[in-house]
């Protein structure tokens, strides 16, 4: 494939230079070559290339007073670590979505989420009724 890499320059005392990819769109981006990715991903993939493609080398990199070295493993380490209440609402979260997936595949709509069966409005006739299935195959009420 060919790159354009015109498209990634600017003219500067005369000179190529690296344009701004601040003022760049992400087609321009694309075209060039990159591809959309965290700065975490961006360094971490910096640093496997610095060490010779081999990630055991990454994690053996001696180079501390790099700027990427902190962020190596691809992880931020300044980051603060989530509270205990925080974590509480992502399990939360995560588990709701869980019952929302294994609800969705089934074919249940948002209604049937909780397994409960909804409630029916007062003078209803057939609320109390449960549908049962005839030996033809057709429905009928009990």
């Amino acid at each position: 494939m060919s790159i354009d890499r015109k498209i990634g320059l600017e003219l500067g005392d005369g000179y190529d230079v690296g344009g701004d990819p601040r003022r760049m769109t992400a087609n321009e981006l694309i075209v060039l070559g990159h591809k959309r990715m965290s700065p975490l991903r961006a360094l971490r993939l910096r640093c496997i290339d610095c060490s010779g493609d081999s990630a055991a080398e990454v994690r053996l990199c001696t180079a501390v007073t790099c700027p990427a070295w902190s962020f190596r493993m691809g992880a931020n380490p300044w980051r603060t670590p989530a509270s205990e209440a925080k974590r509480e609402r992502a399990r939360a979260f995560l588990k709701e979505r869980g019952l929302l997936a294994k609800n969705l595949r089934q074919g249940r709509d948002r209604g049937e989420l909780n397994d409960v069966p909804a409630t029916s409005l007062p003078g209803d006739a057939l609320a109390n009724e449960t549908p049962t299935l005839s030996v033809d195959g057709s429905e009928g009420r009990s």
